[in-house]
């Protein structure tokens, strides 16, 4: 339970409620999970990842096409209100920008099993098959093939001792 404006309301673990885009996501995702994709392109999300319910998500490939985001509807939108609203970029490219990343975005849904089922392309785009790694991040998560993502974690570790020592972790 959490107190807000005077009245009381019911928070899961991972649920903000709070639609502000400079807030924290309405889901926390955290870990790393290694889980095969089977020949319908399904691949179950983690337990505790799940709301025990069918679920939407926003799937995004990387800009470079390393991995697949994946996302709310709700996270999806807060990032694209986002763009749309920074003045630092000139507007011609806000428009080309958002233009890019909704027609790369696609709808999923995930079962109450869990089992989110990829489109084809994507899997193709990105080279999902076999043994995936499922990455934690805030409000949303990535699935990546598992070679690229053994290649990134070992290339990325000093950055992350660098940033740890820098914020005392």
């Amino acid at each position: 339970m959490v107190k807000s404006g005077g009245e009381w309301r019911k928070m899961d673990e991972f649920s903000t409620n709070n639609m502000d885009p400079s807030s924290p996501p309405e889901r926390f995702y955290a870990g790393e999970f290694r889980h095969s994709i089977d020949e319908k392109n399904r691949i179950t999300i983690p337990s505790r990842w799940r709301r025990g319910k069918a679920e939407d998500f926003i799937l995004l490939p990387e800009a470079s096409q390393q991995f697949l985001l994946v996302m709310s509807p709700d996270e999806f939108g807060r990032m694209s209100s986002t763009a749309e609203s920074n003045e630092s970029v000139p507007a011609r490219d806000r428009r080309v920008f958002l233009r890019q990343l909704h027609s790369r975005a696609q709808h999923a849904a995930a079962d109450r099993q869990g089992r989110l089922v990829v489109p084809d392309e994507l899997c193709r785009k990105v080279g999902l098959k076999g043994e995936v790694a499922l990455v934690g991040g805030r409000g949303r998560f990535e699935i990546w093939n598992l070679q690229r993502w053994k290649r990134a974690h070992e290339e990325e570790t000093p950055t992350y001792q660098h940033v740890a020592n820098v914020i005392g972790l």
